[in-house]
């Protein structure tokens, strides 16, 4: 995918999640990854129950896919692992976060990242001072 698609998609993924409050199963750092995946032209298999509303479904959806949130992308994109200093516009890149689930996060350029922080009412681009992992989507 060039440049341009990347950066569109990483756009539309802006659009529609920053500034929404956290709301299990419809606004969080999850399901931004996911609908990211699928701007991407990526298409993450998610199995029967693939989806929550609560904590407890998050948790269940991580178990079926590994365990974590990373767990969930190395199945989903099996060799796309990166350096984070390596990340650039639309890959996916993990902060620390609550396990078993990790805070993921959309790379916008410029070392920022839209995710979901506590200090922020909803996504926000943010600078993060620590990644964990990154993927290349």
């Amino acid at each position: 995918m060039d440049l341009a698609a990347r950066r569109d998609a990483t756009r539309r993924t802006v659009e529609r999640f920053a500034g929404h409050p956290f709301v299990w199963g419809r606004y969080d750092c999850g399901k931004m990854v996911i609908a990211h995946l699928r701007l991407m032209g990526r298409r993450p298999v998610l199995g029967p129950g693939g989806s929550w509303k609560t904590m407890a479904g998050a948790h269940r959806f991580a178990r079926r896919h590994g365990g974590s949130g990373s767990a969930c992308l190395d199945g989903w994109m099996p060799g796309s692992r990166i350096i984070p200093a390596q990340a650039i516009i639309g890959d996916i890149v993990e902060m620390p976060g609550e396990e078993p689930f990790g805070a993921f996060g959309v790379c916008v350029g410029n070392g920022r990242v839209l995710a979901y922080h506590e200090d922020a009412e909803g996504a926000a681009i943010i600078q993060p001072a620590q990644y964990l992992g990154a993927w290349r989507v």
